[in-house]
């Protein structure tokens, strides 16, 4: 912030001259000036408005500077004005005391002008170096937090990707190993998928795909965990719930997508699914969990597709 009348600066005093000497100093340079003087009312204008920068003195009837610099180091709204203590008294002591209680420079009276505007003017750009750095790390975050979703999540459906079920299926296998509470997986795809896209087109099987995504983002509890495992297929991670469970909720989405019609250009197209559920034990592998899953898919398919198998234990 290199314009300085952007800055707004309280000065508090209980001298009317000091305000005025101080004021007439600052203004020479365009900072917006505030006057109190006293500590109590240097409390009341800072929750109200907080300025950029302080400048109080330390003795003071009532409440003397010390006390109003830690009430503000105190309140998480204010901790991060910069304030400058202003005092005739010109003692190591006295300084110390400032600077631990969390002031960040000390001038003394009388006030020389060049002296009082360049400590003010670095402590200003100093406060909007540390806002600006501030800012920065929170864009960091922002973005770093945007990449790490945007790993972890399949960019058409917006489900978890391969990468992010497998890590939550891993997780959900520790919680087995310590608390014995089952999980199962439900692995399914959609039926006839390829004949969307060769009567229909690409943009149609995309349109398929998150239209499957959102019916069991809707029928899965907060909890479970629903993934693009790959092409037309999807897994879904159902914590705490053993095969009979599973087949439940499968049963759930296998008829809510049957009895609906979705509605593609001109199109009514209906859709249907079939679905493997395995159920995780201590003796087998994660891979080994997924692959029942599979193969209880695959016999569903050979079946005649839109039904549900469970695994062979």
């Amino acid at each position: 912030m290199s314009d300085e009348t952007a800055y707004s600066i309280l000065i508090v005093d209980d001298n009317t001259k000091n305000l005025q000497v101080l004021a007439e100093i600052l203004r020479s340079m365009s900072y917006r000036v505030a006057m109190v003087k006293d500590g109590f009312r240097a409390l009341n204008f800072v929750a109200k408005k907080a300025p950029d920068l302080i400048l109080t003195d330390i003795v003071m009837p009532e409440m003397d500077g010390f006390e109003v610099c830690r009430r503000l180091k105190s309140d998480e709204n204010t901790k991060d004005i910069p304030l400058i203590f202003i005092s005739a008294l010109n003692n190591i002591p006295q300084k110390v005391k400032a600077f631990k209680l969390g002031g960040v420079d000390y001038i003394t009276k009388p006030f020389q002008k060049e002296e009082v505007l360049a400590r003010v003017r670095t402590h200003l750009e100093l406060k909007h170096s540390r806002e600006e750095l501030k800012l920065s790390y929170r864009k960091l975050q922002k973005a770093y937090h945007e990449l790490e979703l945007a790993a972890r999540t399949d960019s058409l459906t917006k489900l978890s990707n391969r990468r992010d079920i497998i890590e939550k299926i891993e997780h959900e296998k520790r919680k087995n190993e310590e608390s014995g509470k089952p999980f199962s997986l439900i692995l399914s795809d959609i039926d006839n998928f390829k004949e969307f896209n060769d009567e229909y087109g690409h943009d149609c099987g995309d349109f398929i795909l998150i239209s499957v995504a959102e019916l069991m983002r809707s029928e899965i509890r907060q909890q479970d965990s629903a993934a693009r495992w790959g092409g037309e297929e999807f897994l879904i991670l159902l914590p705490e719930t053993d095969l009979k469970g599973g087949e439940i909720v499968a049963e759930a989405i296998r008829r809510d997508l049957s009895d609906r019609h979705y509605n593609y250009g001109s199109y009514d197209l209906r859709i249907s699914m079939t679905f493997g559920i395995s159920s995780y034990s201590p003796s087998q592998s994660i891979d080994s969990c997924i692959r029942m899953a599979d193969e209880a898919l695959y016999r569903g398919k050979k079946a005649g597709k839109n039904c549900i198998v469970l695994s062979e234990k």
